[in-house]
């Protein structure tokens, strides 16, 4: 018999939470979710224990995939991770403990947000859209497309992992050829990487608050330039290193250093867990910081590193000293030398 959790409208199949962890000889459970569904994992954790299972709830933030709250379940003798809300791992997986990725559906009505956007696109005289959504979202794909379809858009949609129109913050790939994108997403951030990736026009619809917007990211674009232009001259820098399970970068750390080194400049590496201001501050001035850890740092909140800033896809222009050709692209690449 099926069984599904529901709160606040979003969804969870329970009864193949309970399968899995039966298949798996799961006995004590870390239930970790990102902020804006930690009720959701008290949920969870509440019916696991109705269960006879002895569950736990995670505090940290849980910023995706890439983030598995292992020292957590070091702590507590954890044999399972339920990571909640994020579709699988991301960057690195972890051996140290069992890890099921819960998907969450989102149910609301968010129709008419859709149509208006589909409005506003086709008033801007473009036929041809490639839509992403999140992974909340993905089981309403079918009828964003056929919305879509009936307004006489062309549709490219491609995958992610199997799961088709999958987008996530720092991973694009399932965005297609097209003329504008369509992102489904709660907020600006999956919509604000669409633009910087694909380099054309790009809306957003919100299914929470019911809105929707054309998404402008020249107010980024001229940051990162300006942060690059500052970075050529910089003599000192600090490159910042993640623990987080799919952000640990060591090796490129590593590589970024003697590079650095072989340029005349003064390098050191820092090891962090949660990259504040604070913290970075700590270490006293340089005059410029290379980000390894989420690439999405750099983007959304560059003002957490007390100067200029850039990810290591854009080391190149810094060692070039030039800015022709700058592809935002190269914020999501790790490959310093030719951006790849």
């Amino acid at each position: 018999m099926e069984r599904s959790l529901a709160l606040n409208d979003y969804e969870i199949e329970f009864s193949k939470i309970l399968e899995w962890l039966k298949k798996n000889s799961a006995k004590k459970i870390l239930v970790q979710a990102p902020d804006g569904l930690k009720k959701i994992s008290r949920l969870i954790s509440e019916k696991l224990e109705e269960e006879g299972y002895e569950a736990y709830l995670s505090g940290s933030h849980a910023w995706g995939g890439c983030d598995i709250a292992v020292n957590e379940a070091r702590t507590m003798g954890i044999d399972t991770i339920l990571h909640v809300g994020h579709h699988g791992f991301v960057g690195a997986r972890t051996t140290e403990v069992r890890v099921l990725f819960v998907p969450v559906h989102y149910q609301g009505e968010f129709t008419d947000a859709l149509v208006n956007a589909l409005e506003d696109i086709k008033r801007n005289s473009f036929k041809k859209i490639t839509l992403g959504v999140t992974v909340e979202l993905h089981r309403r794909l079918h009828e964003i497309e056929n919305l879509a379809l009936k307004s006489g858009f062309h549709v490219e949609t491609g995958s992610l992992e199997n799961i088709t129109g999958l987008i996530i913050g720092c991973n694009y790939a399932s965005l297609r050829d097209a003329e504008a994108v369509l992102i489904v997403a709660g907020g600006r951030f999956h919509a604000i990487g669409a633009a910087l990736w694909m380099g054309i026009p790009v809306w957003r619809v919100d299914p929470y608050l019911k809105s929707y917007e054309k998404v402008d990211v020249r107010p980024i674009i001229s940051r990162r330039l300006r942060d690059i232009s500052s970075a050529m001259d910089a003599h000192s820098f600090l490159v910042v290193v993640s623990t987080k399970t799919g952000q640990a970068r060591p090796v490129l750390a590593q590589s970024i250093k003697k590079r650095l080194l072989r340029e005349n400049r003064k390098a050191d590496i820092v090891v962090i867990d949660e990259i504040s201001k604070d913290v970075l501050l700590n270490f006293g001035h340089y005059d410029a910081y290379v980000n390894t850890a989420c690439p999405r740092l750099t983007i959304d909140d560059p003002d957490i590193f007390p100067g200029p800033v850039i990810n290591p896809g854009e080391l190149k222009y810094v060692l070039g000293k030039k800015l022709e050709g700058y592809d935002s692209r190269d914020l999501f690449r790790f490959d310093f030398s030719t951006g790849a």
